[in-house]
């Protein structure tokens, strides 16, 4: 088995953006970080998601580049924002990204944020409400997975309402496996014990891991499910320096450029691992030993390669 069976990498699907020369982004170190993640071991490589508001190539297109160019890895979204798409356009992406990897797909799924500019421009962009974007992206899940199964979809839903729908090609997966991301939010923890197959979260503490987990145990049980069948994902975000100022340094520069909001305000939402790699290590441990079972893992870096070749080599043998 691999050392990194429970682990994924974050693509730079934004960073050849932000860090593009004159000659435009290298869209081709996605494609080789990709496969080198795969060489390496790693279970599964994801792409994150916006429109606007943090420019990047499109995630379903990279998805299906990557899912050409790779045999084994799994290929997901940490995390798309489905609210600003039509389930019907995006079950049938999903479902022909699943037929191109031959079953390797995850849908990982979020609400977004409503408290910036930005991101109410972004949905008003592509005609959705921001104010909506909860009640869409549940409405959506519904309807996707409704069409997965390959049966005429009828529903009157507010939002996405169908008559006789059928889609062509169904996925290679029975459903497309939906990892639903929320943070401390009563409706997306709710969200996630009733409609995901997996708990995606970036929270900056163990502790708020342990009442997040809670809360979805006791909605699970509201809702009459197992919470033993969510799986608990967490997204970190990690610079791997010996000298701890460097990384902090560096990381702060990335987070400047990736959100426009620095280190000290962005990691009290997110976290972030900056320093030599045995920060790193505990830090993994730390959620392990709280029941996170899969990690997601962003290089805080324009170095890319070089984060993931030294974690690879001096992070994963020891929480793996």
């Amino acid at each position: 088995m691999s050392l990194a069976n429970n682990f994924g990498v974050l693509l730079p699907t934004r960073g050849v953006l932000v860090y593009a020369g004159s000659g435009g982004p290298r869209v081709e170190l996605t494609w080789q970080m990709a496969e080198t993640a795969e060489r390496a071991g790693y279970d599964s490589v994801w792409v994150g998601d916006s429109i606007t508001s943090k420019p990047r190539m499109e995630p379903l297109t990279a998805m299906a580049a990557i899912a050409a160019r790779t045999n084994r890895v799994k290929v997901g979204t940490a995390v798309l924002l489905n609210a600003l798409r039509h389930p019907v356009h995006l079950a049938h992406s999903a479902a022909t990204i699943d037929n191109i990897s031959a079953g390797r797909t995850i849908l990982g799924l979020g609400a977004g944020r409503g408290n910036n500019r930005m991101f109410i421009d972004e949905h008003a962009a592509v005609g959705v409400p921001i104010e909506e974007r909860a009640p869409r992206m549940e409405e959506s899940i519904r309807v996707m997975r409704a069409l997965w199964t390959g049966e005429p979809v009828t529903s009157d839903g507010e939002y996405y309402p169908l008559q006789d729908v059928t889609l062509e090609p169904g996925p290679v997966q029975p459903s497309i496996p939906l990892w639903i991301s929320s943070n401390w939010v009563r409706r997306g923890l709710a969200r996630v014990a009733e409609l995901g197959d997996a708990w995606i979260t970036n929270v900056p503490s163990v502790e708020l891991f342990d009442r997040c987990w809670q809360r979805i145990e006791q909605n699970a049980g509201e809702f009459g499910r197992d919470p033993s069948t969510i799986g608990r994902c967490l997204y970190i975000s990690v610079n791997l320096k010996d000298d701890t100022d460097a990384a902090l340094a560096e990381g702060d520069r990335f987070m400047q450029s990736y959100y426009s909001v620095p280190y000290d305000i962005i990691s009290k939402q997110l976290l972030c691992v900056f320093g030599p790699p045995q920060k790193s290590i505990d830090a993994i441990k730390a959620y392990q030993d709280s029941g996170a079972d899969y990690f997601i893992v962003r290089f805080a870096s324009p170095d890319q390669m070089g984060q993931l070749a030294r974690f690879t080599e001096e992070v994963l043998p020891h929480v793996s």
